[in-house]
């Protein structure tokens, strides 16, 4: 059955979870109920049914005491989902033992789809799997890289995506206020690529609870999408029709332009010119610190250097660069100039 997290993602990917357990998000929807804008504005207790509120009660009745309401009528929700609060309503929410959503959405609008996705959630992830294969495969056309179809799945899923092939970062895209969490993400590339999972496809949470979807385009590549919310039906069916444009993009290690004995070479840092072989060193060691977290050792061991060798091209690059790939800001920014030029 449904689970939560299916619902409001296929529903309103831009609702915004203000109270409750995040790991409460994978429980199981049985129904769907909402608020009535008269008394008594309870709908029968139900189990385990998203509760849709209209946003017009919080004017004259207190979150604080529609809770308790709730509570005292016996009806045990996974969630409640409230259609287009008052301004007046800020992000402080009262402690609830189920997770609250907030949405701009109208409450028959929402009411309406979460109905229909329970009533057939097989057909309605057909129907997006085509739509966005169809705009992965347009995106394609226009710009024939990883990236440009990439870019508009993440777009339209509101999650982060990325693409890896041959063990290089080919497509970075952070959801809508999701930077912080694409920094994460290159901070842990390494890691992740260094152990793919042996599935065609595999989600996981990661120890910095970050949670990931891993969809293998071929051997050696595969598309990943983050975000600090547990993945649902609706990303991995993303995942996978995203997947069939890049196996095409993607069908052999040599296919991306500028390959020429199976490295792309690392482009240069903002300051420093393109082809200068004196910075081709600094360049690596930039990149390599970046996909190792930060961390010294591993981007040492990576190279073949010592780490006294890494630690004095690190201040180099600061001193004369303002660089410093041991910040997030500036690794993710330095593996986003790596994917522009691959």
């Amino acid at each position: 059955m449904p689970r939560l997290i299916d619902v409001w993602r296929a529903v309103d990917p831009e609702a915004r979870l203000v109270a409750g357990d995040r790991s409460a998000t994978t429980a199981i929807l049985r129904g769907v109920s909402r608020t009535r804008a008269a008394p008594p504005h309870l709908p029968p207790p139900a189990l385990s049914h998203l509760l849709i509120v209209d946003g017009a009660l919080l004017a004259t009745l207190p979150a604080e005491r529609l809770l308790a309401e709730i509570v005292a009528s016996g009806s045990e929700p996974a969630a409640l989902l409230v259609a287009d609060p008052p301004a007046s309503r800020g992000a402080e929410w009262p402690d609830s033992a189920f997770p609250i959503l907030t949405s701009q959405l109208s409450a028959a609008s929402l009411a309406a789809a979460a109905g229909a996705y329970l009533a057939d959630e097989a057909g309605l992830l057909s129907g997006l799997h085509a739509e966005l294969r169809l705009a992965a495969a347009e995106a394609a056309l226009a710009d024939p890289t990883p990236a440009a179809a990439a870019g508009v799945v993440a777009h339209r899923i509101r999650r982060g995506v990325a693409v890896v092939a041959d063990g290089e970062l080919v497509a970075l895209h952070a959801r809508p206020a999701g930077r912080a969490l694409a920094a994460r993400f290159a901070a842990a590339f390494s890691r992740l690529f260094g152990a793919p999972s042996a599935r065609a496809a595999a989600t996981r949470r990661l120890r910095d609870g970050l949670w990931i979807h891993e969809q293998r385009i071929r051997p050696g590549a595969a598309v990943w999408l983050f975000d600090d919310l547990p993945m649902a039906r609706v990303d991995e069916t993303a995942a996978d029709a995203l997947g069939v444009t890049l196996r095409a993009l993607l069908r052999r290690p040599s296919a991306r332009a500028g390959r020429s004995s199976g490295k792309v070479s690392a482009p240069s840092p903002r300051g420093v010119p393109s082809g200068a072989q004196d910075h081709a060193p600094l360049t690596a060691t930039l990149l390599a610190v970046a996909r190792a977290n930060g961390r010294v050792a591993p981007a040492a061991r990576s190279l073949g250097v010592h780490r006294n060798t890494v630690l004095y091209r690190l201040r180099i690059a600061r001193d004369q660069q303002g660089i410093d790939p041991r910040r997030p800001e500036d690794a993710l920014r330095l593996l986003r100039e790596a994917d522009r030029q691959v």
